[in-house]
């Protein structure tokens, strides 16, 4: 992998620089003072890109032959660059386009000359986050995502159109329609008398940018734009001037033309723009108030060539696609659907002809990678990636705990959901039989037991991203309960039920957060501002079960990137993993009406 190749290349360029040093002070080359070990960060995780490292090596590795070789001594030195050679060669290999997370991995790195402030576990997680939301763009990417990652942590796949077979102590997973996910890890002592479901929830999709189904827009100022509709209550006057990638699936004819596969796809590279209108051409009351018309002014612009090393189209596509016509988009293969160009990129990375897209679903997406800034993280979909990456992890760790899962009464439980942004009401939404299903099939697996034996028994920990303490507007935020960021996790309540969170079971979630050694704030809104919501009270209310929100403080929710704390990132992961671990003996512990 690349982290791998980096090692190798620094390890080799500190070979060359230790002979390069021994031979300038008179001494003869060995593989012992040629030889030196690779710190334990550098092979980890590097602050600057591997092919740079590499670079910088064979140029000091010059200067110093051209001091220090003769003889036996320049044979060696030789061998020495022959070997950075290789391994500059296997890093360039690795950091081609379209290299697994070549870019989310090396291209993210902090700001130069700011310094780390994050504690350790806190600085693992919140790297492991970014690497998470960079593989993402859409809800089915991050489905994939979590999906990847349960796998290779052993747990089981369970088919929708089958009938679900689970074990005490077993792991197991199931998607819908690519855009949602659960998760289970059934306890050893599992007991339909006894136990109950310990489930923690989110969501998988963002505010953004969504392809129409028909996105060709006719040619203007020498341009080809795209139709697109915006999805949630996005802060669209933030995509302006922004490089804009695409992600989602795409719809590909079989070879017998009959049968279709949908196959993901992600272009994690600058294909579109939506330029800004000059300060010169704006009246001084359009410059006060930005306003723009989301039909007509929010059209991102095509980029041609797309991407920088992008290789000419294939000669099926030329001959698909005609001559003059489409420079137009207006191809008699590309179909009336979509510019060809676009359809060409998306061809080319799927490695299909143009001629063999049906259809697609995708969102535009910021092409530009996530990054730290200091103990910050700045990245595109905190709101509310973040959220099912913590729920994932939680879940991973507590299945990693043998002994603990062995012993627990209880099924712990995952799940994310797509269109919460939209309302949640759709097939693959919290609003829908959705969970009520997946928990009675998987119930149903480990015997006769039912939701509703256990419900009075079970929880949810509903997870969603929370508005942070903004220094330059802190007259909006409810004096008594601000979230500020790098303090912990947050405990949403509302008065009003917009938040399904009460009084017992915030002290209850206040007590998990001191046993899991996790902060925990509060946070409500202010009367005179309007309180958002998620699936907390959408599911509580379907499933008639206790049901706490919380979330990681943000700045910018629905902005097109977004910055959250790397510390809140750990104490959100830790929290939900305390639940499985902490509430069954909090709750046991606690007398009610």
């Amino acid at each position: 992998g690349i982290a791998a190749a980096a090692a190798a290349s620094a390890a080799a360029g500190k070979m060359f620089r230790a002979a390069s040093t021994h031979l300038r002070s008179g001494g003869a080359v060995t593989a012992s003072s040629a030889t030196t070990r690779t710190p334990p960060h550098v092979q980890s995780r590097r602050s600057f890109h591997p092919c740079a490292t590499a670079g910088a090596a064979k140029q000091r590795g010059s200067a110093s032959t051209s001091t220090a070789c003769s003889g036996g001594a320049a044979a060696t030195i030789a061998a020495l660059s022959a070997t950075i050679l290789e391994h500059s060669a296997l890093v360039r290999r690795t950091c081609r386009k379209g290299a697994p997370g070549w870019w989310r991995r090396e291209q993210r790195r902090s700001i130069v000359g700011m310094k780390q402030q994050a504690s350790s576990a806190s600085t693992t997680a919140a790297d492991d986050f970014l690497d998470f939301v960079g593989a993402t763009g859409s809800p089915a990417h991050t489905v994939a995502e979590a999906k990847r990652r349960l796998v290779g942590a052993g747990f089981q796949e369970l088919t929708e159109g089958e009938r679900w077979e689970l074990s005490p102590g077993g792991l197991y997973f199931a998607t819908y329609q690519g855009t949602a996910i659960c998760a289970f890890a059934v306890g050893g002592q599992f007991s339909g008398s006894q136990g109950g479901a310990l489930i923690l929830g989110a969501h998988t999709d963002s505010p953004c940018l969504k392809l129409r189904p028909r996105s060709k827009v006719p040619k203007k100022a020498g341009t080809l734009q795209l139709g697109v509709d915006t999805y949630g209550g996005g802060l669209w006057h933030t995509w302006f001037d922004r490089p804009l990638g695409l992600a989602g699936t795409v719809l590909v004819s079989k070879p017998d033309g009959i049968g279709m596969e949908e196959r993901l796809v992600r272009l994690p590279i600058p294909l579109a723009v939506i330029p800004n209108l000059a300060i010169h051409l704006t009246t001084p009351e359009e410059r006060n108030a930005f306003k723009f018309n989301k039909e007509t002014q929010l059209r991102p612009v095509l980029c041609k060539p797309c991407g920088i090393d992008a290789p000419a189209p294939s000669s099926d596509a030329k001959k698909e696609d005609g001559d003059t016509k489409k420079e137009d988009g207006e191809g008699a293969k590309s179909g009336p659907n979509h510019h060809a160009e676009l359809l060409e990129e998306v061809a080319r990375e799927l490695g299909v002809a143009a001629s063999d897209i049906v259809d697609a679903d995708l969102c535009f997406m910021d092409a530009a990678p996530s990054h730290k800034m200091g103990p910050y993280i700045s990245s595109p979909r905190i709101d509310n990636v973040l959220s099912t990456w913590a729920v994932v992890d939680a879940i991973i760790a507590f299945a990693a705990k043998s002994e603990v899962l062995k012993a627990s009464q209880d099924i712990a439980v995952i799940c994310s959901f797509d269109h919460e942004e939209v309302g949640s009401v759709s097939a693959s939404g919290a609003n829908s039989a959705l969970l009520g299903r997946w928990l009675d099939r998987a119930l149903s697996g480990l015997g006769d037991v039912r939701m509703a034996d256990i419900a009075a028994r079970s929880f949810l920990l509903s997870c969603d991203c929370a508005h942070g303490l903004h220094p330059n507007y802190a007259d909006k935020y409810q004096t008594e309960h601000q979230a500020i960021l790098g303090k912990g996790a947050v405990i949403k309540s509302n008065a009003n039920q917009r938040y399904a969170t009460t009084p017992v079971l915030a002290q209850m979630i206040r007590q998990v957060g001191r046993e899991a050694n996790v902060p925990v704030q509060e946070f409500i809104v202010r009367n005179d501002c309007p309180c958002g919501s998620t699936i907390g009270p959408l599911l509580s209310a379907q499933l008639g079960i206790r049901t706490v929100d919380v979330g990681v403080p943000q700045w910018a929710m629905h902005s097109i990137r977004e910055t959250a704390h790397g510390d809140d990132c750990a104490a959100l992961s830790g929290l939900c993993l305390g639940v499985f671990e902490h509430f069954r003996r909090i709750d046991g512990s606690t007398s009610r009406l």
